[in-house]
């Protein structure tokens, strides 16, 4: 390879990781208030939602954050029809600091048809549909994907809950500190509307658009 091809090659990786990152930016930032009422295509609305890890019968706290152990949350979020397996992950825009540590947070995305999956430091998820690319220093878990709809008529939509069953493995790496063996989808719309009021008000009343596990895709 020539250097000056090295150069072109380096070039082009660097301006996709920079739009990859613009992307995600985007995303979790919140748009601006009746920017999703103006109908066109491209503009954001907010998608709220919440990840619960329940390990054993209590839920983890602050699933958002780092834990000590090594222990943390992602989201990877795409079209509908494609793949995730490549995706950047990154952490989701937070409707506020109590909220998130209840493990509530948002998107930001145009109107249509998505793919959601949560990828988990130092996790596996033993499930049909999920990914682990498990190593001695860093496991990575990606859980069963979820389709939804963003639909074009609301600036603010409430996909669910997604609810993970979780325990401490028993011989692992001991770089891996939880296995989830369950993921169901929740409606817990009364609790997503008291979190919208607190701190999403500015986008009008929420609507609901339930995420589906995508083996139960209609």
């Amino acid at each position: 390879m020539s250097h000056g091809t090295g150069l072109a090659l380096a070039l082009i990786a660097a301006l996709a990781a920079g739009c990859a990152d613009q992307n995600i930016k985007q995303m979790t930032t919140r748009p601006k208030p009746g920017a999703g009422e103006a109908g066109s295509a491209a503009e954001r609305r907010v998608v709220l939602f919440r990840a619960e890890v329940n390990v054993g019968d209590e839920p983890m706290a602050e699933p958002w954050a780092l834990h000590w152990s090594g222990l943390r949350l992602f989201t990877v979020v795409g079209p509908a029809e494609g793949r995730l397996t490549y995706r950047h992950s990154f952490l989701p825009g937070r409707p506020d600091v109590a909220s998130s540590d209840d493990g509530w947070a948002f998107l930001a995305l145009p109107a249509g048809a998505y793919k959601l999956e949560f990828e988990g430091n130092a996790i596996r998820f033993a499930m049909a549909g999920s990914e682990y690319f498990g190593t001695e220093a860093v496991p990575v878990g990606r859980s069963p994907p979820a389709v939804f709809v963003v639909p074009p008529d609301a600036s603010l939509t409430y996909i669910g809950t997604f609810n993970f069953t979780c325990h401490e493995p028993t011989s692992s790496p001991d770089a891996l500190k939880l296995e989830c063996t369950k993921l169901e989808m929740r409606d817990e719309a009364q609790l997503a509307r008291g979190v919208a009021q607190r701190s999403l008000s500015m986008y009008g009343p929420m609507q609901e658009a339930p995420a589906a596990l995508f083996e139960q895709k209609p």
